[in-house]
């Protein structure tokens, strides 16, 4: 539901498990195994029509996944709002982390592609796409180069509380017969998917480039 006066418990993750909470990261790697970013592009800009216009009806499978989908981004948002922490923090380990995620800045393009294995929704089968779809179309230079200030820019804009409830609002709208108009506004819901967008690829470019560390364990 919509939060009204933040709490402290409301900046704590709620959908990460142990695992996630102690490295963050690991929540990068999860969200693009379910999907490849081409299709999160898609299921957002879906999600911005379905807001937008009124009577716009998704079907009854269309529903399941933007609920789903719900749940899959607010899980990334918690994961990259403890990440935003490790960029803050003076302890050790957590600077060494985030050092260490801090690589290949020069890598905009997976060595491979389609490697999603998907989820129950997708019957385990995910989309495939060409390799230029793969490109982060909505950073600029000195975003693709450090994707990390992507996510600083992101929860300088909101912080997560703030934006559990702009996604829990975004999927009210896109499931009934509204539009963003009628509550908070196209400006709003244009904006936020505009950060989504922008915070996607920036993930998947952190998820491309530490990809090998991630193989080792950390």
């Amino acid at each position: 539901m919509p939060f009204a006066n933040h709490t402290p418990y409301d900046y704590f993750p709620r959908r990460l498990h142990t695992r996630e909470i102690g490295n963050p990261y690991l929540a990068i790697h999860q969200f693009f195994d379910w999907e490849n970013l081409p299709e999160w592009r898609n299921q957002l800009d879906k999600w911005l029509q379905a807001a937008l216009k009124s009577g716009f009806q998704l079907s009854r499978d269309e529903l399941v996944e933007l609920f789903v989908r719900y749940e899959f981004i607010e899980y990334l948002v918690e994961g990259l709002s403890l990440i935003q922490r490790l960029m803050d923090s003076t302890y050790m380990p957590d600077q060494k982390l985030y050092r260490r995620m801090c690589n290949n800045s020069d890598i905009l393009l997976p060595d491979e592609i389609n490697t999603a294995h998907g989820y129950f929704n997708n019957n385990h089968n995910p989309k495939k796409f060409e390799r230029d779809e793969y490109y982060p179309f909505h950073l600029d230079a000195e975003e693709k180069k450090y994707p990390h200030g992507v996510i600083r820019d992101f929860f300088n804009h909101q912080n997560l509380p703030q934006y559990r409830d702009a996604l829990y609002w975004w999927y009210i709208v896109a499931i009934d017969f509204t539009n963003a108009d009628d509550s908070r506004g196209s400006s709003y819901v244009y904006n936020l998917h505009k950060y989504l967008t922008k915070v996607i690829e920036a993930a998947h470019l952190i998820h491309i480039r530490s990809a090998s560390e991630m193989k080792v364990g950390i």
